[in-house]
């Protein structure tokens, strides 16, 4: 009788750790389903924004809408002595894309030629341009709108350069040299424009 007392408690016992066992098995689980419904979750957030980002990117792009308009400063003499002093160009938004900020906060213009390269935007104002030309004439690129970008080489310092330069003629392209802008807004789309300068024929001279 005794030994079947026994028998019967640890049989009660042991019922009771499966009991304890399954318990924990199924707050394990529980635990374990949330954790990854929650990664599941983050995962698609983080997708969600960053195809966002993607829309927001292919949805804003600068168009150029004119040639490029170089001024140079003599059209005689050999070519390798003839210097781009400025270049002017527009620039639009295609059809159906956001508006783009071109304050010089958020837009960056570089230069570069086939001996160095700088940034030619910034809030001095002395190197670039940019401004809007139809529309309602604010900081804002808008459907319909265009705006007009100058570059003056000549306010570019050689020193400042990258690298930086003995001579001012070698900040400058000349002709049969290629060159290269690029406008970058905040959000959106680069705007490179690559050129080789043709021979000179004329002070103005579009190409």
């Amino acid at each position: 009788m005794a030994g079947t007392r026994m028998f019967r408690r640890r049989r009660g016992l042991t019922g009771l750790e499966v009991a304890i066992m399954l318990v924990a098995f199924i707050v394990t689980a529980s635990a374990f389903s949330f954790m990854i419904l929650n990664m599941g979750y983050l995962t698609s957030q983080k997708a969600e924004s960053v195809i966002s980002a993607g829309m927001s990117e292919a949805s804003s792009a600068l168009y150029m809408d004119s040639d490029l308009i170089g001024t140079f400063a003599n059209n005689t003499g050999a070519q390798s002595d003839i210097c781009l002093t400025k270049a002017i160009f527009y620039v639009r938004l295609g059809d159906g894309d956001v508006p783009i900020d071109m304050s010089d906060s958020r837009l960056v213009i570089t230069y570069s030629n086939e001996r160095c390269h700088t940034s030619v935007y910034d809030s001095n104002g002395t190197m670039a341009t940019v401004k809007g030309v139809t529309g309602n004439r604010d900081n804002v690129l808008e459907a319909g709108e265009r705006f007009k970008i100058i570059i003056d080489f000549t306010e570019i310092d050689k020193a400042t350069v990258d690298p930086a330069q003995v001579s001012k003629p070698n900040v400058y392209a000349h002709p049969y040299e290629r060159m290269r802008i690029e406008v970058r807004p905040a959000k959106g789309s680069v705007l490179s424009i690559d050129r080789t300068l043709p021979q000179v024929a004329s002070t103005v001279q579009a190409f």
